[in-house]
């Protein structure tokens, strides 16, 4: 029985001489995973280090270091860069790894769910290049699964895929002594994923060659387009063997209806039972596939589809996890730094929820996660969880159910495998005991002046009281974690107006355990500090990450969290989130003190729910509202509820629309001078064959009035299912005003509808009999009008002029914005403010004045926004990789903003909180 991987690298460590460990990112059971800096060169790597328990397999140290002559061999921008090897004076062997930004696609898909056809192509032509080099080497991956496929960025910003962890390859002719590798891949033996194992493989035939590579990618194929895996895995691995070798392949169709009949040939053919009748090259398998899904490869690959989106959509961020391979195999060190990758999308999976391990590792029990890097911006791909986007940046959840749980792709093997894999149970299972327990601390939170209850019956004028500026965050419950009094220190600094005074505390902090908060936060004033020359228009006076259920002590399991939405109450911000740290993904709510430090303990504000997304928080009078949405349950559909001054639940969750089939809704709730309007889209009808915004109006006591409106029927151009998506909606005198992107493939357009109030109450009527024109209610304006795909549309008005943003996929994209006269639909301007910025968000404030917020290489960005344009930029904090699109709020005082963003940290998801002031 292999022992657990205790052994661990102090920092500081110099290994061979030139590589002096940093910080350790994550471990497993064969490995752990360090940062660290070429002393001579400066360059940051990754240094994978075998168990010391596993040193005394000649065996487990042969297949650890295969990963190195196997990327040595192969040189393609798809595949993962292994510098180097050496040996610790302990005799452990360990790997210099290339170090890479981004996630995983498994991690991509927990958010998501499932890829549109583009950036399904794109990272399968990608992987398949990468492939064709490893084939034409001699080499066979065995072990492809979406963990063992890097999302990140070129250099140029665009999508890219990256083939991970070599360490179960098979060179077709001996490398180093051909005995030794006859010895490893003997007859009999079966070495990889089960989900992903061909038949060849599950027969432990010792012949297994590349073709075994693009069943498994066939596989990974048809999760990513369906959202579920090939085979039912939750009986075990005989039983999955047992489906690999004789079961009826399952119809895509069935479970995603826009699928066309030429996927289901494709799909047919790529797991075809006889290795013969399969694809026989990576090249073979990617053209045929572009073909099938109706795209030209060479162009898909031109692409870039947001990492993480539905590219997708919007997206909140929910589950996170990981797959291990039946070896116990570790995957390759990644970095979050900051970079401008992509993230959209957001997933809890309905019907299965997929969740990490403690520290990577396989767990049984669906309640645990995995425990993400320790390294702030470090991540592995392996085992390993994160998330991100869509257009507006958030992260869309699951369309399709899951009918395997988690546990299901959980492998299961031989006897040492189980042994090992209940040790790892009995771990995670004492870790997520502590968590709980933590959860329970009691924390004093300031008391609440606000009414419960129900609304009144008329919507009250948010109220412009300051809120009382002595407010302090209750302390956080009995911690072991050093540095938590110098990251409050430096709170106070910046809230004080002392940039450069905040500094010194964050690095005491981060000295005192290179934990990723100080990290991440240090990195966010580092950015404000460059920008503090007199001349920025705006200056960072707050800095805070909502979330401290993890903070109370060393290792509590980390799990991502979603895109956070904030809102400014009559007692200060809120912020919402989701995440699923007691189980399912639920929406969580905290008041912020002046410090931008919690209050007290988050509050589940959705207990009823089953897969929550994208909530988003509104003030109205002296109360907040809260939208958002459930993927999967009973109550599967868009709600609404009333929320007290502190984030607490102050009324029942309100059902706006119910929807049994569960999906991606993105609701938008608009303000009325007597009551509410919710905009969403829902593509559930079965008889429809496109995806459509429908309306519904709510009292001022958010009671439902009248049944859902359709305000589009748009019709189909093509084989692909056109779709109305991403709603952002406001109301502004007599009318309301909804900014939505219309997917008609391969454009996404930008369009804006003015829709009288009067009118609201009236659906389109549905298209005559044969007729193949768009209805659409009120007037609608395209705003962006090139050929290109655009997203993440946001719409805000003030007293005489509304602002509309949206951004361009890259490389061609950038963020644009345009200013509409309230009385029309048609803008009378738009224009690109920034050439490589992404996800734009607009708010505006009691005076009527408008701010932009967005990113741009890896900063967060604001600006002000006038009738006249664009004024100078200022960057305020960093964000890595592509988020979702950030959420703003004015504050109280003339020039104060606030912003909620996602970011990573230490390699998983982060909710973070900032506060400038500008002239």
């Amino acid at each position: 029985m292999a022992l657990p991987n205790k052994a661990k690298i102090p920092v500081g460590t110099l290994l061979a001489g030139k590589h002096r460990i940093t910080r350790e990112i994550g471990r497993g059971g064969m490995a752990a995973v360090y940062e660290a800096e070429n002393i001579d060169i400066g360059k940051r790597v990754a240094i994978k280090v075998l168990a010391q328990e596993l040193t005394t397999s000649a065996v487990v140290v042969e297949r650890f270091l295969r990963e190195a002559r196997a990327a040595a061999a192969i040189r393609s921008p798809f595949i993962c860069d292994v510098y180097d090897s050496g040996r610790l004076e302990d005799g452990r062997p360990f790997l210099v790894l290339e170090l890479l930004e981004g996630e995983s696609l498994y991690e991509r898909m927990t958010v998501v769910r499932t890829l549109d056809f583009e950036t399904t192509v794109v990272v399968m032509t990608q992987v398949c290049r990468g492939l064709a080099k490893a084939h034409a080497a001699s080499i066979v991956h065995r072990d492809l699964k979406p963990e063992n496929i890097f999302l990140t960025k070129d250099e140029e910003g665009r999508l890219c895929a990256k083939i991970l962890d070599f360490g179960l390859a098979k060179f077709y002719t001996p490398m180093d002594g051909g005995d030794k590798q006859a010895r490893l891949t003997r007859e009999g033996a079966v070495f990889g994923t089960p989900a992903y194992m061909s038949p060849e493989q599950v027969r432990g035939q010792g012949a297994v060659d590349h073709r075994a590579d693009l069943w498994a990618l066939g596989c990974i194929t048809f999760e990513c387009l369906t959202g579920r895996t090939v085979w039912q895995t939750d009986q075990g691995v005989a039983m999955t063997f047992a489906q690999i070798a004789n079961a009826p392949l399952p119809r895509p169709a069935e479970m995603r209806p826009d699928l066309p009949p030429s996927f289901t040939l494709w799909f047919d053919r790529a797991l075809n039972r006889s290795i013969e009748k399969r694809h026989q090259t990576a090249k073979e398998f990617a053209d045929e596939l572009a073909i099938a899904l109706g795209m030209n490869a060479s162009g898909a690959r031109g692409v870039e589809p947001a990492l993480g989106t539905p590219s997708l959509d919007d997206i909140p961020v929910e589950l996170r996890g990981g797959e291990p391979s039946l070896d116990g195999g570790f995957g390759i060190a990644r970095t979050s730094a900051p970079f401008s990758a992509s993230q959209p999308g957001h997933l809890s999976a309905p019907g299965v929820e997929r969740r990490p391990s403690p520290a990577g590792l396989p767990t049984p029990d669906p309640e645990l996660r995995s425990l993400p890097p320790q390294s702030p911006g470090l991540a592995f791909a392996g085992p390993q969880p994160t998330g991100p986007v869509g257009p507006g940046g958030e992260r869309p959840l699951p369309r399709h159910d899951v009918e395997e749980p988690l546990r299901a792709r959980r492998p299961g093997g031989w006897g040492r495998a189980l042994l090992v894999f209940g040790f790892l149970v009995a771990v995670g299972g004492a870790g997520y005991a502590s968590y709980k327990q933590f959860l329970q601390v009691p924390q004093d939170a300031p008391p609440s002046t606000a009414a419960s209850g129900t609304a009144s019956s008329t919507v009250p004028t948010p109220s412009t009281a300051e809120p009382t500026a002595t407010r302090i965050a209750s302390p956080p419950p009995t911690s072991d974690l050093p540095w938590i009094p110098h990251v409050a220190q430096a709170q106070k600094e910046l809230a004080q107006g002392n940039l450069k005074e905040a500094l010194g505390p964050l690095k005491e902090a981060y000295d005192k355990g290179a934990h990723g908060v100080p990290r991440t936060l240090l990195d966010h004033v580092q950015v404000a500090l460059k920008e503090a020359n007199g001349r920025a228009p705006c200056s960072l006076t707050g800095l805070g990450r909502p979330r401290t259920y993890d903070l109370v002590g060393r290792g509590v399991r980390l799990v991502a969290g979603s895109r956070p939405s904030i809102a400014f109450g009559p007692r200060g911000p809120v912020v919402a989130w989701t995440d699923a740290h007691e189980g399912s993904e639920h929406a969580y709510a905290v008041l912020l003190d002046n410090t931008l430090r919690a209050t007290g303990p988050a509050v589940d504000v959705t207990p009823e729910g089953a897969a929550v997304g994208r909530p988003d928080l509104k003030r109205v009078g002296d109360k907040l509202v809260l939208t958002y949405w459930d993927a999967k349950g009973p109550e599967a559909g868009v709600h609404v509820r009333w929320l007290d001054p502190d984030g607490r639940i102050a009324g029942p969750a309100v059902s706006v629309a119910s929807i049994p089939r569960g999906g991606n809704f993105w609701p938008s709730l608009a303000i009325a001078p007597d009551g509410f309007f919710v905009v969403w889209s829902d593509d559930t009808d079965m008889t429809s064959d496109s995806e459509d915004l429908f309306l519904r109006r709510l009292s001022s006591n958010l009671e439902p009035l009248g049944a859902p409106v359709r305000l589009t029927d748009v019709v189909p151009a093509g084989p692909v299912k056109p779709r109305a998506r991403f709603p952002s909606a406001v109301v502004h005198g007599d009318a309301l005003h909804i900014l939505f992107r219309l997917e008609r493939e391969p454009r996404h357009m930008i369009q804006h509808m003015r829709l009288p109030l009067a009118d609201a109450d009236k659906s389109v009527e549905p298209a005559r009999r044969g007729e193949r024109v768009d209805r659409l209610a009120g007037e609608v304006a395209m705003v962006e009008a090139e050929k290109t795909r655009s997203d993440g549309p946001a719409i805000a008005c003030g007293a005489e002029s509304c602002y509309l943003v949206w951004h361009g996929d890259p490389p061609t994209g950038s963020a644009s914005a345009a200013y509409v006269d309230p009385s029309a639909a048609q803008p009378l301007w738009r224009k690109k403010f920034a050439k490589h910025g992404m996800h734009p968000a607009v708010a505006v404030d009691a005076e009527g004045h408008a701010q932009l917020f967005w990113y741009e290489g890896g900063r967060v960005v604001t600006a002000a926004l006038t009738r006249d344009g664009v004024g100078p930029p200022t960057r305020f904090a960093r964000v890595t990789g592509d988020q979702p699109m950030p959420s703003v709020t004015p504050g109280t005082k003339p020039g104060e903003w606030y912003a909620a963003w996602l970011d990573y940290e230490a390699g998983h998801l982060e909710p973070y909180v900032a506060r400038v002031q500008c002239r």
